[in-house]
């Protein structure tokens, strides 16, 4: 059972990658906290802690395509290189400025929306180079141990940064980030890339326009690239941005400040199980498995959540909701990978993460327009419930679309058997029909 996943640990080039992408996520997770806490400390406004993290999703939404296209054109590992050597700066400089008491809202704002635009272009091309790394059959275990690294920063990386800025202050959190920008960059220099095949040239030679509407072209038109795309569409439209509204349920279940985090931590624990489940599994599902249940689990489990009066079921429906939303997203991952030629992943990669992360303002803000008209519980309801419509019009389609193809190919071989069989010209006659 875990013998795919201690093999592709023994990987040297993909456990330094993996170690060195760690690290840098959970100086991120440390410095989002203490980002967060500095602005609040500032400004007492929820405006502006949602304006921050427009500023830092909004390049992503702007930037991502062509980030892909520069993942598809140059070198993964110098552009990722360049991009965490980029992710130096915004840190420092906060750092320095929240050592003398300097720092200010529109400072964070500025290097919030500088850090979105380096994210623009690292994200896609960190997901594209993973395809790389390691075997095609070994790629679902690579996915879901980057899922379980990035889990466990989100669990242990804000209790670090709560403790540093109680016993120190905030300045502290944004040097360790800058410290795991440079772990990151000595981990990329010690990967060694494997030789690409002939037909896979290192270095496209197509203009960056011509490129980008290849891209968009390829995800529009290829069958399984579109469904999973719009999947991922759905899920971060309706059921992602429930995050935010955990205090407002907190304050219904009238826990407080320890109940939210109780209902953060199942969240967390429930993504990191199913993460160390996909992990440490030979027998994952079929290649050619978008996860589309999963994310219909996920948004079921939200609606038990939007509709529970008792805390405890409350509790469950979160856990369960964090192990699908995982299942889903891993899936998804996969299966696009899998499906796009290494010529294109870049930017396939690119649209997963403008839909997936740079919609991200978009979803937040229907969300919180139906919070603010109908209230969290019914947004909620509603939202998760045109999720699973959705993802079920869709897993209906798709299934409806490999039905028609098995019998078109049942048909077929069925002439075929008879042109076999001696009735030639009727075979004949049926095929030029």
């Amino acid at each position: 059972m875990f013998h795919s996943s201690f093999t592709l640990m023994r990987d040297d080039n993909y456990r330094i990658f993996s170690f060195g992408q760690g690290i840098s996520w959970l100086g991120s997770v440390m410095q989002s906290v203490a980002q967060g806490w500095l602005l609040w400390s500032l400004t007492k406004s929820p405006a502006q802690l949602a304006l921050a993290a427009i500023m830092l999703s909004l390049p992503v939404l702007l930037f991502s395509v062509p980030g892909g296209v520069a993942a598809d054109r140059f070198d993964k590992r110098a552009l990722l290189v360049i991009t965490q050597g980029g992710s130096l700066v915004p840190p420092l400089f906060l750092g320095i400025l929240a050592l003398r008491g300097e720092v200010t809202a529109p400072a964070i704002m500025f290097f919030s929306l500088c850090q979105g635009v380096l994210n623009a272009f690292e994200v896609p091309a960190r997901q594209a180079l993973l395809a790389e790394l390691v075997p095609k059959e070994c790629l679902g275990q690579a996915v879901a141990v980057n899922a379980v690294s990035f889990n466990a920063t989100r669990l242990f990386g804000p209790a670090a940064a709560g403790c540093i800025i109680a016993a120190f202050g905030a300045a502290p959190c944004f040097f360790l980030n800058a410290l795991s920008c440079v772990a990151a960059i000595l981990t990329l220099l010690q990967v060694r890339l494997p030789c690409r095949e002939p037909d896979h040239p290192l270095r496209s030679q197509g203009l960056p326009a011509t490129e980008l509407h290849e891209g968009l072209c390829f995800a529009a038109n290829h069958k399984e690239v579109r469904q999973l795309l719009l999947s991922v569409l759905l899920v971060s439209l309706f059921a992602i941005p429930f995050v935010p509204l955990l205090p407002v349920f907190a304050e219904m279940f009238q826990r407080g400040p320890q109940g939210l985090g109780f209902m953060s931590a199942c969240l967390g624990s429930g993504s990191l199980l199913a993460a160390l489940g996909l992990a440490f599994r030979d027998n994952l599902p079929h290649p050619h498995f978008n996860g589309a249940g999963a994310g219909i689990l996920f948004a079921l489990a939200l609606l038990l959540f939007s509709r529970s009066t008792d805390y405890a079921v409350a509790l469950v429906a979160l856990a369960l909701a964090g192990g699908a939303v995982v299942v889903f997203l891993a899936g998804a991952n996969r299966s696009l990978q899998q499906a796009c030629p290494d010529r294109l992943r870049g930017r396939v990669m690119g649209g997963y993460t403008v839909i997936l992360l740079g919609m991200a303002p978009v979803g937040n803000a229907l969300m919180g327009g139906v919070a603010a008209k109908l209230g969290a519980s019914c947004a909620l309801t509603l939202t998760s419930a045109l999720c699973i419509a959705g993802l079920s019009l869709l897993q209906m389609g798709s299934r409806r679309e490999a039905l028609v193809t098995n019998n078109r190919d049942s048909l077929w071989s069925g002439e075929l058997a008879g042109n076999k069989g001696g009735d030639a010209g009727k075979g004949a006659i049926r095929r030029a029909l």
